[in-house]
């Protein structure tokens, strides 16, 4: 009795110095209320008491599984705090040593927070068996998704649309295509146009999209024995998080794509717990080849996530190879046909190589802005690019977009005439500047790493509207003006909770922890199913030109498919039994 005494005692010191060092990361602690901090140390004094016999159960895991924690927790932990961190010029003027125990400090509020959801999902019995269930079940599941989408859809009748959709749209009217954006996207406006000569013929189309592949995912998780709350849980949260609805109406190649990447993860999901016997179901390989097909055309960087994709699971699946290998070489060929000598039949023209460029780009503006160190040469170049003393006139540190569209100053034809000479100046400009660099790239990167908006960013979620005073008349028309009113407070941002929910690096730490809690439960074939999305976003990384939501749509999408995944179990091998 005296040892509980003792070791409660000592957690609650521990909460209460953890709740400070926590405050203090945020806000000064001097300017923290009382009753704030109580309320930490009363949650972190919770989940220690909550984590404090897990390490015992931590004792038995497996050698790998030990190891594993010991890696995961304190990196996961530290790029988490990184990520929540805001501006803290209020410690600046704290001693060094006050500065380590406040980082110290939040470091670990995070890892108990963290073990406690680990232990919190462990707890949760996993699904083992499949069973069959019917088709049907796909359009009962779909209805949550189905439903708040087409609130959207009245609500903004018929679609939303910015000048990217209005380029698109344009070529689709013209048939004079460009491979900026993603041909294929456009005949498919071409061709839905032909049924209804209206946005909102795409619209429903992509409407329809998103409801049939969470109704999947639903059929998916009742065929892997759910329990049926659980089920339904996901399924209307996902119709009730607002950004599902309104994208869903809006006309984005992205749109479409982010639906296809994470009905492809699905299959990926299927695959592995069934040890690839999936495949030998003409059900599964049709939906493979379709979901690939949309996969590969509809962004730029979906045939990288698909070849590589596919390369690792025939290596790790080799006995499907009679049946993967050939649906994958036929999206393959057909890839290489479409965007070769089709494309080059119907004069398309190439997109602009400045897209792959952002990340350079951003990193030279932010040297030249910050005086960084220039040689002669070095100073040349870039003048030569765009004149000096242009740079800081048009650096976004969150947006390549001034810069690039900066069409009578900045001369990208300086880098197409010479690319090794290009990438020799951007390289050399970052070894003599490496925190400039570090810094450009991180700012520009934001939306993907950090969990909070910057104080000096800004971000760009969704429309409601088609472009005003566009070439063709499009206009949106307000059929119940009490559903518009409702449904424009609903999307609005207005508090910073509703502004952490359009993070998508919320989504990228929840479903990596999600992974790793399946990792945890089943074995390491698990992180095959965070591979295609885990390589999007990399793509995504590397060359993200604003801070839009709709780039890294994919993970909020797939947050639902990594939460369905931390709640099954697979055999020894990262399979599992067909349905009795």
């Amino acid at each position: 009795m005296k040892k509980t005494y003792l070791v409660s005692a000592a957690l609650l010191l521990a909460a209460l110095f953890l709740s400070l060092t926590a405050v203090f990361y945020f806000q000064p602690i001097l300017n923290a209320s009382f009753w704030l901090i109580a309320l930490v140390t009363l949650v972190l004094f919770a989940l220690l008491i909550y984590i404090y016999p897990f390490a015992r159960i931590i004792k038995a895991w497996p050698r790998p599984k030990q190891i594993s924690l010991v890696i995961f927790l304190p990196i996961f932990s530290i790029l988490a705090s990184f990520s929540v961190r805001g501006e803290q010029g209020y410690l600046a003027d704290n001693h060094l040593v006050i500065k380590l125990v406040v980082y110290f400090g939040m470091f670990l509020a995070v890892a108990i927070l963290v073990m406690a959801i680990i232990k919190f999902f462990l707890a949760i019995k996993p699904a083992t068996e499949l069973q069959k269930v019917s088709p049907v079940y796909v359009l009962i599941y779909m209805l949550p998704m189905l439903a708040a989408s087409m609130v959207m859809f009245i609500a903004f009748y018929p679609a939303a649309m910015t000048p990217d959709s209005m380029a698109q749209w344009e070529q689709a009217k013209t048939q004079e295509f460009t491979n900026w954006h993603p041909v294929m996207f456009t005949w498919t406006i071409m061709f839905l146009t032909k049924l209804w000569d209206s946005p909102g013929s795409v619209a429903l189309f992509q409407i329809a999209l998103l409801a049939i592949t969470m109704g999947y995912l639903g059929y998916l998780m009742k065929r892997f024995n759910l329990h049926s709350a659980i089920i339904w849980v996901v399924l209307i949260g996902a119709a009730l998080v607002p950004m599902n609805s309104i994208l869903s109406i809006t006309i984005w190649k992205d749109v479409t794509y982010s639906i296809s990447l994470l009905f492809f993860s699905l299959l990926m999901i299927l695959l592995v717990k069934t040890n690839g016997e999936e495949t030998k179901k003409l059900s599964f390989m049709a939906l493979f080849l379709i979901s690939s097909f949309v996969l590969v055309f509809f962004r730029h960087n979906g045939f990288p996530v698909f070849v590589i994709t596919m390369i690792v699971v025939l290596i790790m699946y080799r006995h499907t190879w009679k049946r993967l290998l050939p649906a994958a070489l036929v999206i393959i060929v057909i890839h290489q046909i479409i965007t070769g000598p089709v494309y080059t039949k119907l004069d398309v023209v190439d997109s602009d190589p400045q897209e792959a460029l952002s990340i350079p780009t951003q990193q030279i503006a932010n040297i030249v802005v910050n005086n960084g160190d220039m040689d002669d040469d070095q100073r040349a170049y870039v003048n030569s690019l765009m004149a000096l003393e242009k740079w800081p006139e048009k650096y976004n540190p969150y947006s390549v977009d001034p810069i690039k569209f900066s069409w009578g100053d900045y001369d990208r034809w300086v880098i197409y005439n010479d690319w090794p000479g290009y990438f020799k100046m951007w390289g050399g400009l970052v070894v003599q500047n490496p925190a400039l660099a570090i810094e450009g790239f991180l700012k520009q990167s934001s939306l993907v790493w950090q969990m909070n908006l910057p104080e000096d960013g800004r971000m760009n979620r969704y429309v409601t509207n088609i472009y005003y005073g566009n070439e063709f008349g499009l206009v949106n028309r307000v059929i119940y003006p009490t559903v518009t009113q409702a449904a424009g407070k609903y999307l609005s941002v207005d508090d910073s909770a509703k502004e952490t929910i359009w993070r998508p690096a919320v989504y990228i730490f929840l479903s990596t922890l999600l992974i790793y809690i399946a990792y945890l439960r089943n074995n390491w074939r698990v992180w095959l199913l965070l591979l295609p999305i885990a390589l999007n976003t990399g793509a995504v990384t590397a060359t993200i030109p604003a801070q839009d939501f709709r780039y890294l749509f994919s993970n909020t999408l797939f947050l639902y498919a990594a939460l369905f995944i931390s709640l099954i179990s697979f055999v020894p091998r990262g399979g599992g039994k067909l349905e009795k």
